[in-house]
């Protein structure tokens, strides 16, 4: 059994708990929720679904310095290994409700940790068990739950990705037109490494810095990252600007979202600096981190805003025009040709 940190003896022996360990709550999306399928459950409703959340209690021993443990149930496991998680469930509904506690299946896709739309079965689903299925919570209560993750001999080597959903469900209302069901659900992501002899390198690398200028008037800064180790990694960072028009600087300015990556993916982590921002060329610096791994790119990008279209109009516009302007010309030269063909042939 591997040794873990519980939440509560962390937060009073060293205070960092609270600070990097927030509540992934349902109605609010805060960080540490996890995104759910295209076509999944529907959002949320605020008439019907109130406001409740979970989070890590436990972390290992050797993540105790890894800021991403303290969101997430991150581990590396040999064959044959068990660990226990608690997570803590709170309720600020305004009534008694009953949340259903599940272990789902999940991947990694477009930069985004994607929970799969139900109960979705795996591999690590199947090593994975809830102790209370079922938590009935009164309004402001809180109530612990425990995960038993149990890796079997001859499971398959590499990381396994999953979440722990805390779900509600809404029944529809006595009467009403549609049968329709809603569903609230918030969870904790599981990052699962199966291991035989050895922990993979996680390694990430910048391999572009660029920059553009939107129709909007919005100047962006894209750092394309390829995920060149062993383990998944959830990027954020800053970007800082210098070397500007007239010695000017800017910044830092933070990510506009977190990047997921698995091993061998690549996405792109787009910064926005704002929109008074001076045009022209910036030395632009990314410094990318997951969990204690960081990565900086360097590159001089051209924040100029798109030339405008004449008088303003579309290049759709612009391209009927000139197929208007071709087609005129062609009648008059077949005028002209069809008069003096006919002069040549009075003449004649």
């Amino acid at each position: 059994m591997r040794r873990s940190i519980g939440a509560f003896a962390l937060l009073a022996g060293v205070g960092v708990l609270s600070a990097l360990s927030p509540v992934a709550r349902a109605a609010t999306g805060a960080a540490g929720t996890v995104a759910a399928p295209a076509g999944g459950s529907p959002s949320p409703s605020p008439r019907s679904l109130g406001d409740f959340g979970v989070r890590l209690v436990d972390v290992p021993v050797s993540e105790a310095g890894n800021p991403r443990a303290l969101h997430y149930i991150i581990d590396e496991l040999p064959t044959g290994s068990v660990i226990h998680r608690r997570i803590l469930l709170l309720s600020n509904e305004r009534k008694v409700v009953r949340f259903s506690v599940y272990a789902d299946a999940a991947h990694i896709t477009d930069g985004l940790f994607v929970g799969d739309s139900g109960a979705t079965p795996s591999e690590l689903t199947a090593w994975t068990s809830v102790q209370r299925s079922s938590v009935t919570l009164a309004p402001g209560k809180t109530a612990l739950d425990m995960i038993t993750i149990r890796v079997p001999k001859g499971a398959a080597k590499g990381e396994h990705y999953g979440v722990i959903w805390v779900q509600q469900r809404a029944q529809p209302k006595p009467g009403a037109k549609f049968g329709v069901s809603e569903v609230a659900r918030v969870g904790v992501r599981v990052y699962l490494e199966v291991t035989r002899g050895g922990v993979p390198p996680t390694k990430y690398e910048i391999t572009s810095v660029t920059g553009r200028w939107l129709a909007s008037g919005q100047p962006v800064v894209v750092a394309r990252v390829r995920n060149t180790g062993g383990r998944a990694v959830d990027l954020s960072g800053t970007l800082r600007l210098t070397d500007g028009p007239g010695r000017t600087r800017s910044g830092p300015f933070p990510a506009q979202k977190i990047v997921t990556l698995a091993p061998g993916q690549s996405w792109d982590v787009t910064f926005a600096p704002p929109k008074s921002l001076p045009e022209g060329s910036w030395r632009a610096t990314v410094s990318l981190v997951s969990g204690m791994t960081v990565a900086t790119g360097t590159a001089t990008v051209q924040l100029l805003p798109t030339a405008a279209t004449p008088s303003g109009l579309s290049v759709m516009t612009w391209v009927w025009l000139s197929l208007g302007g071709l087609a005129l010309v062609l009648v008059l030269v077949m005028g002209r040709y069809a008069l003096w063909h006919r002069r040549r042939a009075v003449a004649s």
